[in-house]
């Protein structure tokens, strides 16, 4: 061990400085990086733009989901800077006071291979966690199906995804574990609306009907702002079992659709009775 004043001093304290000077300079670019991602973008240019309108009012564009990505990754990444720049740092101390650090490099060189081997699962599920974070595949609040399992992702972290599925039940998914993920809440959903009828009743006089309800509920403002476009009359799509099948289909932001279903069915119920036409019910066994 070799220690020479001043200069062993000033060399760990260049040291200091030059690692507090890198760190602050990664932090900024990483500040930097996180403004740019948030910054509002255009995300419905290729819409129609009552589409984008509805789109962006349903929260399916809003910058919170982008906001928290971007501030978990830069976490993540800040805290990994942190920790390589100070281990860099020590080791260029210790080098800088004469002690000889090989002995424990190759010992930490042997533990690192050991330690990587009985945590490739780890290894696999922070991976995971990272891209699908990159990726924007999930993020809080968005409907998921994973396998057999679906339902509102509770939180996000680098190991594991929280679920809370229809039940209540939660469930903690290992991000490694997710090999196939479909997300309702991103993009738009449709739904259909099948009223089955009588089919001795004249098809065009259901026709006009179905036509007059999808009418009217594009020209209601409360649901008029939650369609990306004018209900489809699909018009009589099969029979079965006794019944003529007509259907509506609805457009409107990811995982909406089911109250736009409801409304569409009770209208198109009100509507027929209305003309004395009855809708067949379901019967029960």
């Amino acid at each position: 061990m070799t220690f020479t004043w001043p200069d062993t001093l000033i060399d760990i304290a260049v040291i200091a400085i030059l690692s507090l000077v890198l760190r602050g300079v990664l932090k900024r670019l990483i500040n930097r990086w996180v403004k740019m991602s948030n910054r509002p973008k255009d995300q419905g240019e290729n819409l129609s733009q009552r589409a984008a309108a509805a789109l962006s009012k349903a929260g399916s564009f809003d910058n919170n989901r982008q906001i928290h990505r971007t501030r978990t990754l830069a976490t993540m990444l800040s805290s990994m800077l942190d920790a390589l720049i100070g281990l860099v740092a020590v080791f260029m101390i210790l080098q800088t006071l004469g002690l000889n650090i090989m002995p424990a490099l190759a010992s930490a060189g042997i533990g690192g291979i050991a330690l990587g081997f009985g945590a490739q699962s780890l290894v696999k599920d922070v991976i995971s966690g990272i891209f699908l974070m990159l990726e924007d595949q999930l993020g809080v609040g968005d409907y998921i199906d994973v396998g057999e399992i679906s339902g509102t992702v509770l939180s996000l972290a680098l190991r594991a995804t929280r679920i809370r599925d229809d039940s209540g039940e939660i469930w903690y998914i290992r991000n490694g574990e997710i090999v196939t993920l479909g997300n309702r809440t991103q993009g738009w959903s449709s739904g259909t609306v099948e009223i089955p009828v009588n089919p001795n009743e004249n098809p065009q006089t259901i026709l006009g009907l179905l036509v007059g309800v999808a009418k009217d509920l594009d020209e209601d403002e409360q649901w008029h702002e939650q369609m990306l476009e004018p209900p489809t009359v699909l018009g009589l799509t099969r029979f079965e079992a006794g019944q003529a099948i007509y259907a509506v289909v609805v457009k409107c932001p990811g995982n909406k659709q089911w109250a736009l279903e409801r409304e569409v069915r009770t209208r198109a119920v009100s509507a027929l009775q209305a003309a004395g036409i009855k809708a067949i019910l379901p019967t029960l066994a």
